[in-house]
């Protein structure tokens, strides 16, 4: 009897043992991992690169005068333009003469009389004129005068328009001219916006521009057309370096301002 006692209690105790072990199709639980969140990155902020020369939009009636002074005071002695009635202004700062400021070219004036184009007006003494062609009056500075490797020309031409060319031709043909200007020879090349100003009485429109050249020498220069008459378009253009601007703007407005029909 104690026999048989003793191994039903062994019997009871294998099946609470039985009873107590997991079950084997029951998952385990594995403790919760903590959700990371990555913050993003603060985008920083990048530096816009600077394009050296004109910046867009410029506008080249910021560098006009209100009123013309032919006499050579039109600039300071740091070459910066000054006018009457307005706040001086660099062209260009990359273009000014650093560190130390240069005197501004003087200039001694001379008449010069285009012929063939019915045209006289002033400008620098002892220029290299060129009146080969019926409609186009050349002059360039003379070759021992040159500076930064680029020689000054001064072009004044007279061509026939058709009768239905107006003064929006003119803005349009204007900033066309400067742009064909900068196709060749040039790595860098840009144009101001179009401004309006009256050129020998007549309603007109110019550009100014910049161009680096291959070889890294800086060319500044001015177009300026007008209509004459409804029957012929008047284009002055000057091309010089870069920076000499001040000083060949401050010839470009003698030429403009002295212009007229013999």
């Amino acid at each position: 009897m104690k026999k048989l006692i003793f191994v039903s209690l062994l019997a009871l105790v294998c099946l609470l043992a039985i009873g107590c072990q997991p079950q084997s199709g029951s998952p385990a639980v594995s403790p919760t991992n903590p959700i990371l969140t990555q913050q993003s990155p603060l985008d920083v902020p990048t530096k816009t690169p600077v394009i050296e020369g004109l910046p867009e939009g410029y506008d080249p009636s910021s560098e006009e005068e209100s009123d013309i002074v032919l006499p050579d005071s039109d600039f300071s002695d740091s070459g910066i333009a000054v006018f009457a009635g307005a706040t001086p202004i660099p062209l260009d700062p990359v273009d000014m003469p650093t560190p130390t400021p240069r005197q501004p070219l003087a200039f001694t004036y001379a008449t010069y009389t285009a012929a063939k184009l019915g045209l006289t007006f002033e400008c620098v003494a002892g220029y290299v004129v060129d009146d080969s062609q019926s409609d186009i009056y050349i002059l360039s500075e003379p070759a021992e005068q040159q500076k930064d490797n680029y020689s000054v020309q001064f072009t004044v031409a007279l061509s026939p328009t058709t009768a239905s060319y107006a003064i929006g031709n003119v803005r349009t043909d204007v900033r066309a001219f400067a742009n064909d200007l900068g196709k060749m020879n040039y790595k860098e090349w840009r144009i101001s916006e179009t401004a309006e100003r009256n050129l020998m009485g007549k309603p007109g429109y110019y550009v100014t521009y910049r161009g680096v050249m291959h070889d890294d020498t800086i060319v500044r220069g001015r177009v300026h057309m007008a209509l004459l008459d409804n029957k012929r378009l008047l284009t002055i253009h000057f091309t010089g370096p870069g920076e000499y601007n001040s000083d060949y703007t401050n010839v470009f407005y003698r030429i403009r301002e002295t212009i007229k029909a013999i």
